[in-house]
């Protein structure tokens, strides 16, 4: 055998950059050699330099990678291998191969209790990974992941906070699986930073991931999308749409707890809240979902009060505990202050006679400001659709598509031709044509 792993380096050492297509099938030629006999491949990785041969060394990492649990010297090949790995050579040849990589790697960081080792590592390999920054790649759920369990929020953010445009399963190695670990992994991350209605669009979006049978996290994400509904709209959103079939039918049932609040929510039924939370806080408990319940359940009496805000322009903080069905206008009192400081109501509590009175405007953020950044956000993303309609227009598969469907469209683009003396698309479009 170990003639025939020194046979397997030296091919690798000695293929050159145009014959990286060759090299690739001689490795899935040659992997059960490689499965079979694991041990001299420690030896074979030390030869080999990860900007040069990344994909023989992925190759390799991919089947220590099937050994559970790999060995202890695993973990530090993949860090030197990631660190300087050609992000080229493992795009274009062996994507799938490089993500199960990725993510072995970081479940045995999780596993370990050291998810903290891979969150800077994993970052920059989006970065070099990714053709650009609205780009979904199989690393980005396993970075995620890694900084929910570390609590590391904020540089989880910096790239949650992109908008994903790109999902190429084929260029990438992205699975449904991974969009959705992405999705669902955002949407709590979002929730620990109680930004609840990115978390409530991060959790939509992955109960909108199509699948053709229902999993644990397709289950675990409606659950949230459930809470941060309610936090967010002030009652359960209907299921979107795009979800597929077997979503819309069946996945209700699998969340009868949460259906319960949401309706008790929804119906303003304050003491049912509270006997519903008893009840199943067991189950909110083992679903780790029971501070966001709680959350929800604050929510709720800040919406109340908000709600008399239409109806009254002075109220006594008595007055306001009746309404919203609080033990106290002590506690009436403390929701008021905090949602005075957070910007989220404006009014005046008269300390000397307990009453409050409500004025307009509770952000310090004058309307303008907020409807420049939305007209600025949504620029950005009209360049970027405009720029992702060019490609579509201009892509051979497209128009040969279109061409099949449509026979007149190929009299309008041989007078296309003409009126194009030279060009990009020109040569396109002949090429299409006498193809």
């Amino acid at each position: 055998f170990f003639r025939k792993m020194d046979a397997i380096v030296n091919q690798i050492l000695q293929t050159k950059k145009t014959e990286l297509e060759q090299l690739k099938k001689y490795l899935d030629t040659h992997s059960t050699t490689l499965k079979n006999n694991p041990s001299p491949i420690n030896n074979a990785i030390g030869v080999l330099e990860p900007s040069k041969h990344s994909l023989g060394i992925c190759y390799i990492l991919y089947v220590k990678a099937q050994a559970n649990p790999p060995d202890a010297q695993f973990l530090l090949q993949c860090e030197a291998f990631l660190d300087s790995y050609n992000a080229t050579q493992i795009r274009d040849l062996c994507p799938d191969k490089f993500a199960f990589v990725v993510h072995r790697y970081s479940e045995l960081l999780r596993q370990g209790g050291t998810p903290q080792r891979g969150i800077v590592r994993l970052s920059k390999v989006i970065n070099t990974f990714c053709l650009s920054s609205d780009c979904l790649s199989p690393v980005h759920p396993d970075f995620v992941m890694l900084c929910l369990v570390a609590k590391n929020y904020k540089v989880a953010r910096r790239v949650i906070d992109r908008t994903i445009f790109e999902i190429d399963p084929k260029k990438m190695g992205v699975t449904p699986r991974d969009l959705l670990l992405y999705y669902y992994y955002s949407s709590m991350i979002w929730i620990g930073l109680k930004m609840w209605d990115k978390a409530y669009e991060f959790s939509q979006t992955a109960i909108t991931v199509p699948c053709t049978a229902l999993s644990a996290i397709m289950v675990e994400a409606f659950k949230k999308f459930v809470v941060t509904s309610l936090i967010t709209r002030g009652k359960m959103d209907a299921l979107p749409k795009q979800c597929s079939n077997i979503v819309q039918r069946h996945i209700k049932k699998y969340a009868p707890a949460y259906m319960d609040f949401a309706t008790a929510y929804s119906k303003r039924e304050t003491d049912k809240m509270k006997e519903l939370l008893t009840k199943h806080q067991e189950v909110f408990v083992q679903d780790h979902n029971l501070g966001i319940i709680e959350q929800a359940m604050s929510k709720y009496l800040e919406q109340a009060i908000q709600r008399l805000t239409s109806t009254y322009l002075t109220l006594s903080l008595s007055d306001i505990a009746a309404n919203v069905h609080l033990e106290s206008p002590k506690h009436a009192e403390q929701i008021l202050v905090k949602m005075i400081q957070h910007g989220e109501l404006a009014a005046c509590i008269n300390q000397k006679d307990g009453m409050v009175s409500f004025t307009d405007n509770p952000s310090g953020k004058g309307l303008m400001d907020n409807v420049e950044e939305e007209i600025e956000a949504a620029q950005k993303i009209v360049q970027r659709l405009e720029a992702m309609d060019e490609d579509i227009q201009t892509s051979r598969d497209f128009i040969t598509k279109q061409i099949l469907r449509d026979p007149h469209l190929r009299d309008e683009l041989e007078q296309v031709i003409r009126s194009n003396g030279k060009g990009k698309v020109r040569g396109l479009l002949e090429g299409i044509l006498k193809g």
